[in-house]
């Protein structure tokens, strides 16, 4: 008995040291973080998001004429040269130096308009550029849902916890009181010593669970890991559009698929710009400057007046080791390899599309099962309680009415969150995710 009384001690100090509001449950604090909170956070200092915003800048900052060579060159060209002749005719003519300084521009007439595809090809670059950066907030987002519905869920099994410690504290409290009374024996009283600790390392682990979910949101919004805070736990889950429509959709606005579909107009681009080697090149070159020309070594400027000069150049390749053929082929074989790339892109929007939309319509069958169940459970527990109380229970059939009432409510809320998260994953596949959310946090 002595040992009884001890563990029981033990058990009482264990569960006293347990912080009150958190064995309750009720401890949503008033200013609790909403998920557009949370996303509106990770898009001002989320660093992925924001060095996707940078790498999208620098693919826009690369769609200019002037980067693709429509625009001319404009150099300031100085230049001093000597030349010696032997063989002239004039023995003053021997020795002659050359000086100039002028403004020499320089513009591409035509070259088989490889400037005009290279200004295409940097605008599909750019939109290329857009599309990767959206799809990575959009990965971001999913994930700070993700970790915001799992705080979420940790929360609730937190509160289960915690209720399920009560149930046993006052189990135990009865049965201690009962054995007082010669009205329960050693036995009930260490088996609901046994469940109550238990339940007490459950919360633990709960509560630990609950810290690392804080943190791993913490990290995706750019806070402190350390910075306390929780979150709306009640998710409204609203209906998604219908297979066909949902297929149609991912075509039209999934990044992945977009992407694919403009690196392969990129590769076209690249092949007519590779073609371009084929055709002459017509460059005008004009210049405004000084230059003068005179006998022995002299250089300088002195006495001279500016003038223009002009020059047409028309150039054509006849051979230079196959290499614009080689690379025209290559060019061919990469928009090939962009094709197949595309086609496996639409297999696998067939494929997710499929899966998403069987796994939601899958987890809202299971949700509501959950539903029909938690309402037994919680009917049987309420009985079991009443027989338990007048006696008429035993403690391992209390018990058992307990655990099934508390893994009832953990899997409900675990499988609320789950239909949310898949209901999100659709959104981004049809291309919405980033414009709905967006749309919730500007008009809030």
């Amino acid at each position: 008995m002595n040992r009884l009384l001890k563990l029981f001690c033990v058990s009482s100090l264990f569960l006293m040291l347990m912080p009150s509001h958190e064995v309750s449950g009720k401890d949503a604090p008033a200013q609790a973080l909403t998920l557009e909170d949370a996303i509106m956070l990770a898009l001002e200092k989320n660093p992925d998001i924001r060095v996707a915003r940078n790498d999208e800048r620098i693919a826009r900052n690369k769609v200019h004429i002037g980067n693709a060579g429509l625009l001319p060159k404009i150099d300031f060209v100085a230049k001093a040269a000597y030349t010696e002749n032997p063989g002239s005719a004039m023995p003053s003519a021997i020795e002659t130096t050359t000086s100039s300084a002028q403004l020499q521009a320089t513009y591409t007439l035509f070259n088989g308009f490889g400037n005009i595809y290279a200004f295409r090809k940097l605008k599909t670059a750019g939109e290329i550029g857009t599309l990767q950066a959206r799809n990575a907030i959009e990965q971001i987002i999913i994930d700070v849902s993700k970790a915001y519905y799992d705080l979420a869920n940790a929360q609730e099994q937190l509160r289960v916890a915690g209720d399920a410690v009560e149930i046993s504290a006052e189990r135990l409290r009865r049965a201690k009181l009962r054995s007082e009374y010669g009205q329960a024996n050693t036995q009930e009283v260490l088996s609901a010593m046994v469940d109550a600790n238990n339940d007490s390392v459950g919360w633990l682990q709960a509560r630990l669970q609950k810290e690392n979910a804080e943190r791993m949101l913490n990290l995706l919004l750019g806070r402190s890991s350390d910075t306390p805070g929780s979150v709306v736990t009640a998710v409204t889950i609203q209906p998604v559009m219908g297979y066909d429509s949902l297929k149609a959709a991912a075509i039209r606005g999934s990044a992945d698929y977009l992407i694919a579909k403009k690196t392969v107009e990129q590769s076209k681009f690249e092949m007519l710009q590779a073609r371009s080697g084929f055709f002459p090149r017509i460059e005008l070159q004009a210049g405004y400057g000084l230059s003068r020309t005179t006998e022995g070594i002299d250089v300088g400027l002195a006495d001279t007046e500016p003038g223009v000069s002009a020059a047409l150049t028309l150039s054509y390749n006849l051979f230079n080791g196959f290499q614009t053929a080689i690379t025209v082929e290559n060019a061919r074989i990469a928009l090939l390899n962009r094709n197949i790339y595309l086609q496996k892109a639409s297999d696998l929007i067939d494929k997710k599309t499929s899966d998403l939309f069987h796994a939601y319509r899958n987890s809202r069958e299971i949700l509501r099962f959950k539903e029909s169940n938690i309402e037994s459970a919680e009917l049987n527990f309420r009985r079991t309680k009443e027989l338990y109380v007048l006696g008429q229970a035993t403690g391992t059939t209390f018990r058992e009415a307990q655990l099934n009432l508390v893994n009832a409510r953990k899997s409900i809320a675990a499988a609320r969150y789950e239909s949310k998260m898949l209901e999100l994953q659709i959104m981004r596949l049809a291309g919405t995710l980033l414009k709905q959310e967006t749309e919730k946090i500007v008009s809030r």
